[in-house]
């Protein structure tokens, strides 16, 4: 993956956990809407986990050192 697709992967998987945890101090344990945001939250953490190793893994193939 490019990195600057990485990059915009990995803002709309902050984006998508910050969105799932907003909700979910407010919500009953035994509801629907719980659960459903528990899934939600969990697939977007792994999203961004892939894309994270993705382009971290991409960026070590390339050689790519990084510059401080």
């Amino acid at each position: 993956m490019d990195p600057s697709t990485g990059r915009v992967a990995f803002n709309i998987g902050v984006l998508l956990v910050f969105l799932a945890l907003i909700p979910l101090p407010f919500l009953d344990f035994n509801s629907a809407e719980f659960i459903v945001d528990v899934i939600a939250l969990t697939i977007s953490l792994a999203f961004l986990l892939f894309v994270s190793y993705d382009v971290r893994k991409q960026v070590k193939q390339a050689g790519v050192s990084r510059e401080n």
